[in-house]
């Protein structure tokens, strides 16, 4: 019996050791767990914790609006230039305007016509494309406050290549001619020109 019992406390005594070596195996293991969770957490908790951006950064900046074309001096298309050139003639002129625009349309003719109201100026300038019948009314009302006690007359002298020097204005019974004085040498252009003359003529 006693060896019975000597037995039993041994296989009692190696299972007993068996359980504390196995406990303090899942002790340190659970210990090691432990570590790298806390060495995982406290990676995490450095990678949360990084300063935020200084608020001083500047935002990305924006698109910018597109900047409108600079504004220049050369007229808008179709509205045409505008000179004084020299007029002789028995009307007794001495000075025209004379505004040309190109591919502006108007039918030729030496014939003046009367542009001493609206309607007037609006009748002439239909025969004109773009906005050079505006730039001819305009400079027509400009030309009759320039002279209140004068008529102001226009006639489209020319259409072509070739700018009007100088015009004759001549007093006839059908009214006022107006004879451009063309270059003798002929020019060439990619596309005609309008010419007309506007001048003023003292009420009788």
């Amino acid at each position: 019996m006693t060896s019975t019992l000597s037995t039993s406390l041994r296989r009692s005594g190696a299972r007993t050791r068996s359980a504390l070596v196995l406990a303090a195996g899942i002790a340190l293991s659970a210990g090691l767990t432990g570590c790298g969770s806390d060495g995982a957490s406290g990676g995490g908790d450095d990678t949360a914790t990084d300063p935020a951006p200084s608020s001083s950064t500047p935002p990305p900046a924006e698109d910018a609006p597109a900047e409108s074309p600079t504004e220049t001096s050369t007229p808008e298309t179709g509205s045409g230039s505008l000179e004084t050139i020299e007029a002789i003639g028995s009307a007794g002129v001495t000075e025209a305007t004379l505004l040309s625009a190109t591919e502006a349309g108007g039918a030729e003719s030496t014939l003046a016509f009367a542009l001493d109201t609206d309607q007037a100026r609006a009748d002439f300038g239909a025969q004109f494309e773009g906005r050079f019948g505006d730039t001819v009314s305009a400079a027509a009302v400009d030309a009759m406050e320039q002279a209140p006690d004068s008529t102001t007359y226009g006639a489209t002298v020319s259409i072509g290549c070739d700018a009007p020097r100088g015009v004759a204005v001549e007093a006839g019974e059908a009214g006022f001619e107006v004879i451009p004085r063309l270059p003798k040498k002929g020019v060439q252009c990619l596309a005609p020109v309008t010419y007309v003359v506007l001048f003023n003529a003292p009420n009788a």
